[in-house]
């Protein structure tokens, strides 16, 4: 028989999953992971279970005997060829896992939705779409008493992000002088660490059906770059782009893309985003009593890790 504190963490081997696995073992915790891919290091304690959130049987065996369940897997990029794969993963993947939940009897799920979602108008592109309508489905069922709480993560930095998901490839392509400009806009970055700390929070204090915002630090992509140069030393864009050149950029390099298969240089779900996408208004902290980590924390813990990993072809000067 499984452990009664047994914890289900889909996409365990991705950048959120594994700081979330760290997490709940070190509060001594039983884990369980369910991906598609099996990491070397991979802790001998943690039970993996290699397959998709697409597939019902697979999803069903990973959920027996869990206790909680956290939907963390999915598809984070803001583009792919065959954009039909956000809904098929994002949202019929998170309904697989909701239905498997329910007839499991879990006590608690939390669903890893996306501040993305939070906009003005309608959803930018496929990615948010999809994502909207996996959180609009967990709410469906907490109104029927499932018990399914959400979290909003905003753009999550930090060590150990091998996938390197947007937000790191972003700080990666300035830090690497790849872009000699840049769009103003409002972001907001919270350290990985806290994001995995809020998910378990949010499971022993949140309430099913409700969504709690992962942000920290906002800030101005201009003040994001002169932070950059400070910790590293190294020049940043300091060119801005308007916003319609930013979008016609992004349309070309998407047909580029579709023609090469290599991923865009910007996406155009992208560039709507930072338009359309409504300011964090409230503290996480004051919900979940989140507390806070600093911002030069997570930019110096990312940018040792890109250099540890290689990733970065400018030497930054900043301290091991």
């Amino acid at each position: 028989m499984p452990p009664v504190n047994l914890d289900l963490v889909t996409g365990g081997a991705g950048f959120i999953g594994r700081h979330l696995v760290a997490t709940l073992r070190r509060r001594g915790r039983s884990v369980r992971v369910l991906d598609r891919f099996v990491p070397d290091d991979m802790p001998s304690d943690v039970d993996m279970v290699q397959g998709s959130i697409t597939d019902p049987d697979t999803v069903a065996h990973a959920v027996t005997g869990a206790e909680r369940v956290f939907h963390v897997a999915g598809n984070p990029e803001l583009w792919d060829r065959a954009p039909d794969t956000f809904d098929s993963t994002n949202r019929a993947g998170a309904e697989c896992v909701f239905e498997a939940a329910a007839k499991a009897g879990v006590v608690r799920l939390v669903l890893t939705s996306t501040h993305a979602i939070q906009v003005r108008g309608e959803m930018p592109g496929p990615y948010t779409r999809a994502k909207q309508a996996a959180e609009q489905a967990a709410l469906e069922r907490a109104g029927r008493g499932e018990p399914i709480v959400i979290v909003r993560p905003t753009m999550p930095i930090g060590p150990d992000d091998r996938n390197l998901t947007p937000p790191t490839r972003m700080l990666l392509d300035f830090l690497n002088g790849r872009h000699p400009a840049f769009l103003e806009f409002e972001t907001n970055l919270i350290d990985v660490r806290e994001v995995a700390e809020g998910h378990v929070l949010a499971a022993e204090r949140g309430e099913p059906g409700t969504a709690y915002v992962l942000g920290r630090h906002a800030l101005m992509m201009s003040a994001l770059l002169d932070e950059l140069r400070r910790l590293t030393g190294l020049p940043m864009a300091r060119l801005r782009v308007p916003y319609p050149l930013a979008l016609l950029s992004a349309r070309v390099s998407e047909a580029l893309a579709g023609l090469t298969g290599a991923p865009p240089a910007g996406s155009v779900e992208a560039v709507r985003l930072a338009r359309a996408l409504l300011p964090v208004e409230r503290d996480p902290a004051a919900a979940l009593d989140l507390p806070a980590w600093p911002l030069e924390a997570a930019l110096r813990d990312t940018i040792r890790w890109l250099d540890r990993a290689g990733h970065l072809t400018r030497r930054p000067r900043i301290g091991p």
